[in-house]
């Protein structure tokens, strides 16, 4: 796997105008952190946090070159660089150097990233949720349960499997496995899912039996 780091050239690079510089009015791309006609700070844009750190967008980042990224773009973006600009330049200069600590913050720890990962795949996270066959299975039979004491056993059941996959997710995060703990978690969210459901059918049995 090779990376490239990001200079400030590809952050200024324009991606078909989508914004203007807010002093000079020219078009700058998403990613600029400064204008490249007038050399303005610029606002800080709708950017998720790989983007704006300049990294590969992956669960299993590379720690060194997240690392440099940040500190080239963190001595970049230093407030105490602009305090001869004017204020609206160093309030955008500000904005950078929070959002871009936000990101790396985010990115560095593997529970946060973990959670940012999946709120970013949130509707592949769901499809995956949906699709995934032991969850599918405990749904089916849950369907056919026609008595309180069936839709005991499938409780028994996914509570057994959300047992066992808490501590697999666990193992995978101290192991740094990313797909496995990205699989497990979706277990986990369908296995809560069918939890909730069992609770609901159960209820619904009791009362008309």
């Amino acid at each position: 796997m090779s990376f490239n780091v990001v200079g400030l050239n590809e952050f200024a690079g324009l991606q078909n105008g989508e914004f203007h510089c807010w002093l000079c009015q020219k078009p700058v791309s998403t990613r600029a952190l400064f204008c490249h006609h007038c050399g303005s700070v610029q606002p800080v844009r709708p950017l998720d946090h790989f983007a704006r750190l300049g990294i590969d967008r992956r669960i299993d980042i590379d720690m060194e070159h997240l690392e440099r990224q940040y500190t080239t773009l963190s001595r970049t973006l230093d407030p105490q660089r602009f305090l001869i600009r004017g204020m609206g330049e160093r309030g955008h200069a500000t904005k950078q150097f929070e959002a871009l600590n936000e990101a790396y913050e985010t990115l560095r720890e593997p529970l946060k990233r973990g959670r940012y990962w999946l709120a970013l795949h949130q509707t592949e996270f769901q499809q995956a949720v949906a699709a995934n066959p032991f969850v599918v299975e405990l749904r089916a039979e849950l369907d056919s349960a026609a008595e309180p004491s069936q839709c005991d056993r499938v409780a028994q059941k996914a509570g057994q499997a959300l047992q066992e996959g808490i501590m697999g997710l666990m193992q995978s995060l101290r192991g740094k496995d990313w797909q496995m703990a990205n699989a497990t978690l979706i277990e986990l969210d369908g296995l809560e899912s069918i939890l909730g459901e069992v609770r609901s059918k159960r209820a619904v049995l009791t009362n008309t039996h």
